[in-house]
Parts: C-alpha cells; structure tokens; sequence
C-alpha cells in the first residue's frame, strides 16, 4: 500500500509539473514547525541498529577536521572520578525542545560518567508550548512570557529563549526534578529573585541563599528533594530563562536548549547570549541547527555569516569550550498547486532539496574553520526511508519520540567513542 501511495504522490507531483496550466506555492509550513505535534513511539529501543535499513553505521562519527579533543577526554574521565564537572550544552531548534534525544544523551553520558544533575529546566509549558516529559513547570502567580520566535518579545528575551517575567512583587514557582537535587540556580535577568519560602517535597525546608561570581542567585538545601514550591520577591524586572538543577559537584551534566522554529540568526539576536550561556561553564557545546533554514529564504552565504555571528558571541566569553556542529537530515516540505483561474489549492508532500544545501553548506564551515561536525544528513539517508521505518512523523520534518530517542542513541555513541578514546 505504502508503495502505491508514493507512486501515486509522485505520478501526481509530475503531472502538476508538467501541466502549463498549474501554478505552484512553496510552503515554509511555519505554524507546524513553530508548533510540532511529537507522534509517540516505542519506549525502548532495540540494541541492534540493523533493524534501521537505512543507517550508515559507518557514518555514525564525529569529524574533529583537526581540532584535539583530547582536553576534553581528560576532563570527562575526571569527571567520571568524581574530581571535576563535566558540562555539556545541547543547543537547537524543535528537535531538541522534546528532548527525547537529549535524555538520551543525558543518561547515556551519565551512565560513562557520573550523574550531575538534571541540569537546566525551561518554563516552555508556562510559556505556552510543548515540554520536556521528566520535569514539571507551573506557576499560579501572574506572568508575562516571552519565545524565541513569537515577536515583539513582551519581555527581555533571555538566552533560554524564553522570558518569564512575574508581574507582582511576590509570586510562586513549582517545578519537579526527576532526579534528587540539592541545589538550585535561578538563571534570571534584571532584579535577581529573593527567596522567602522554599517547599521541599512538601515540607518547608531551612535554605540558604547566595549571589554567585555571576550574579545568578543560588539555593541550597539540607536534604536532596524532588518536588520544589518556591515563594519569592522582586520587581517587575525580574526575568526567568530557567532553573538549574544540581545533584553534585561533580560528575556529568547534559544541558538542553531546544526552541520550536528556531535558527542560528535567532539565538544570534539575543543580546548576551554568549555571557548567559558562559553561566553554564560548557566544556561541549553541540550545536543542531539548519532545520529550518531549510524553509525560506536563508542563503548559503546567510547561513555562513550566521552560524559566524553566534559562534563569536559564544566563543567571547566560552573560549575554552568544544563546539560540536550537527547538520540536519533530510525532510519534506508542502507545496501547494492551483489551477490556473481556480481559486481552490491542493497540497502535496515532496523532498525538500534545501535540507541537502542547508547541511552541507554547515559541513563545510566546519570543514573550513576546523570546527568537529556530525554528519546527521550522511547518517540517516533518505527521508522515505526514516518515513517508512517510522522514524520521521507524518509532517515529514519532525522524528516520532521513537526516531529522537535513536538519534539520541547515535550521537551518544559518536561522542563516546571521542570521550573514551
């Protein structure tokens, strides 16, 4: 059935093509990449890629074009004996807002290593969008949110991509760790928060709270808790872009930063980005972008001088960090076809030729500039075939919760065999 459908999708591709009288509307499809539908999957994955046709397991590498990891082999197998931190920064568009993937590379890197901590949370769901499974985020308090790639920003845009600014002088946040924790930090702009009340598990718990060297205000408890009910005041200055989550000093921490729509040139509009992220202290900053620079209007050269743009705001106050680039695989796009003098528009589905340009053009900055690359594109073939192993959804440009979780899975393999040489 498959085979007659695609059959007839592209007799009808190649009849609208060849008919004088159609015209044809390319379509950015931007409500579904701003707003993904995550199609569910299986939760466990089978040990043996080979029931994925169309990996190239020989693909499933990092490409260091030069640059020496192995700083940051040391400073992982520190990590692992308990005598360093080891902090990681996932940062991308849609596909990592879900985090299926980055949990993936979270508890893959842990189990090498030792667990750090959840790490950063995001209030995506307060904010109006999807969320991360493993951890809850929830105010009561009124609030004035901001996204990435919802502009006018109605607050300061922090370098999370979302703004959470509290409107009274007095609010309420409550927010869920899967992990135990016994210290948070707040990474806000503007006023830092005063904590008056925290709950812990439910129980009101003595705290102490601090500023740090960066200004960030920091909590810390006598026990480790779960659940978190924390009561503070400020002004309306205050801006929320997320809450850290710490287990331990030490050991391996994966921190997810995933925007719905988003490119490089929207982190790179965000003024302090490169300072906010420093906060983290990442010695690997991975960077999955290119997604939807494959809708629109973006160049090859616009993309060069975008992914410039931002690797300098990161590199100015990071420049110790590793940077990890990961181009997109293929996908679909929409195209909409009408009859000349009709108003009426039909939709077909085709291959997106732009995800091709979008990723080599990123292989070959990094190819250039020396920047370690992961070739998604190379790794994953055809969009018809992760389509028909069910790995890409059925709007052609997301992954199922079961396709994230493999590439998790992918990624974390590649960066390992770098990490335990």
């Amino acid at each position: 059935m498959n085979r007659i459908l695609s059959a007839i999708s592209i007799l009808a591709v190649g009849l609208l093509s060849a008919s004088a009288q159609d015209e044809t509307f390319d379509s950015s499809m931007t409500e579904m990449r701003l707003n993904p539908e995550i199609e569910a999957g299986d939760t466990l994955l089978p040990a043996d890629y080979s029931v994925y046709p169309f990996i190239k397991p020989d693909k499933n590498k990092i490409d260091l074009n030069g640059d020496d990891w192995s700083e940051l082999a040391r400073k992982f197998e520190a990590a692992k004996e308990g005598l360093e931190k080891f902090s990681v920064v996932y940062l991308g568009d849609s596909h990592i807002q879900a985090d299926f993937g980055g949990d993936i590379l979270r508890q893959r890197l842990a189990a090498a290593s030792r667990y750090a901590g959840r790490g950063l949370i995001i209030p995506f769901k307060i904010a109006g969008t999807n969320q991360p499974l493993d951890y809850k985020f929830s105010t009561s308090s009124p609030v004035t949110t901001s996204k990435l790639m919802r502009t006018p920003w109605a607050t300061e845009m922090t370098f999370t991509g979302i703004g959470l600014q509290p409107s009274g002088h007095r609010y309420t946040l409550e927010f869920s760790s899967p992990a135990p924790t016994r210290r948070l930090r707040l990474h806000t702009r503007g006023t830092p928060p005063g904590p008056t009340e925290l709950l812990a598990d439910g129980r009101t718990v003595d705290f102490t709270a601090r500023t740090d060297s960066d200004g960030l205000t920091v909590i810390e408890i006598p026990y480790s808790a779960y659940d978190f009910k924390l009561t503070a005041k400020g002004d309306k200055t205050t801006v929320y872009g997320g809450i850290e989550l710490i287990s331990d000093s030490t050991g391996t921490v994966v921190h997810s930063i995933g925007n719905n729509g988003a490119t490089f040139s929207a982190y790179a509009t965000v003024d302090r980005f490169g300072s906010e992220l420093a906060n983290l202290s990442p010695d690997l900053i991975i960077i999955a972008l290119g997604t939807n620079e494959a809708f629109g209007r973006t160049t090859e050269a616009s993309l060069r001088n975008n992914i410039d743009v931002l690797l300098s705001s990161i590199r100015s106050f990071s420049p110790d960090a590793k940077i990890l680039l990961v181009g997109p695989t293929d996908c679909y796009k929409r195209v909409y076809s009408r009859r000349k003098g009709r108003r009426r528009r039909t939709a077909t589905t085709v291959p997106n030729p732009k995800a091709a340009t979008m990723a080599r053009t990123i292989r070959q900055y990094a190819e250039k500039e020396g920047i370690p690359y992961y070739n998604h594109y190379a790794v994953a073939g055809s969009a018809a075939a992760m389509k028909n192993a069910k790995v890409l959804s059925r709007d052609g440009v997301h992954f199922t919760a079961t396709g994230y979780r493999l590439w998790g899975n992918l990624l974390s393999d590649a960066i390992l065999k770098q990490l335990q040489p």
